[in-house]
């Protein structure tokens, strides 16, 4: 026992979810080991310790120097590393190319968006998002068909003559022990991202995105995300199931942080357009 931890003490060791911890266990980046008379396994504290002081270090290096993070654009060569993180955490049928993932950049430059260690040229994670036309924002978001059924021509650009729906295609961050880090990362830049859509006098008024696992589903409801009701909960042949969540940002009572901080964002711009409006006037001796 003196050499192994129960998964309690090396999910506590780690700082990680404990939900993490054993997706890197089914992985096999956590060795386990299975005793006679145990019903739990044990995990090696050698290997445990390891990961644990690797994480730390990297948490360290980010502290240092956290410019090295950047949430922009996916470039050409991003795609190849974005195609890499799919295939190690979905089901094969639903991969795509770097080629097909650039083939919507046409109809949205800005669909995806890449969290990168510019120190290492590494995607740790990304984020595909887009408005879409309606009714295929619709048949997505009432199950009628999956994100695989999607063109290139469904993808629509972020422009500033009304308000935007926008649905999330997919999210990821890379696997192991910094997953749950880079995640939480990503998630947290979008907010920026979106606050300086307002700033170009764009405005996204709803957000809407398919939880496919319960992971998923855990952090669509820790950010406030409202569920869906459907008639139509069909489990795809790709996914465990389907869960359509929506975040409304025009919504001033809501919980959601991402929400409160969107809504006073627009409010302190609305405020700002009002003030250069009557200084104009003044200007003019009206």
């Amino acid at each position: 026992m003196d050499k192994h931890y129960e998964a309690s003490e090396a999910i506590k060791k780690l700082r990680i979810p404990r939900s993490t911890f054993f997706a890197l266990v089914r992985a096999g980046e956590i060795p386990k080991v299975e005793l006679p008379l145990r019903k739990r396994a044990l995990y090696p504290k050698e290997e445990i310790d390891r990961l644990a002081a690797e994480r730390a270090e990297v948490l360290h290096k980010l502290k240092q120097n956290p410019e090295r993070l950047r949430f922009m654009i996916a470039s050409k060569e991003d795609f190849r590393q974005i195609a890499e993180i799919d295939r190690m955490l979905f089901q094969e049928e639903t991969w795509m190319s770097p080629e097909e993932l650039q083939e919507r950049l046409p109809y949205n430059p800005e669909v995806t968006h890449v969290l990168k260690d510019l120190g290492t040229s590494t995607v740790l994670g990304y984020i595909s998002m887009s408005p879409m036309k309606q009714d295929t924002l619709e048949k997505l978001v009432k199950l009628e068909i999956d994100e695989t059924c999607t063109k290139p021509q469904d993808f629509t650009a972020y422009t500033p003559d009304h308000p935007l729906d926008c649905y999330i295609i997919s999210m990821a961050a890379r696997p192991g022990i910094m997953q749950h880090y880079y995640a939480g990362k990503l998630i947290y830049t979008c907010k920026d991202y979106f606050i300086g859509l307002l700033e170009r006098g764009i405005t996204i008024r709803r957000i809407y995105t398919i939880a496919t696992t319960k992971e998923a589903d855990r952090i669509a409801k820790s950010l406030h995300f409202t569920p869906l009701a459907t008639t139509n909960e069909w489990e795809s042949q790709y996914e465990d199931f389907r869960h359509p969540y929506v975040l409304d940002l025009e919504t001033k009572e809501s919980k959601s942080r991402l929400v409160s901080e969107y809504l006073t964002h627009k409010r302190n711009i609305e405020r700002r357009k009002k003030r250069h409006k009557k200084e104009q006037k003044t200007n003019r001796g009206e």
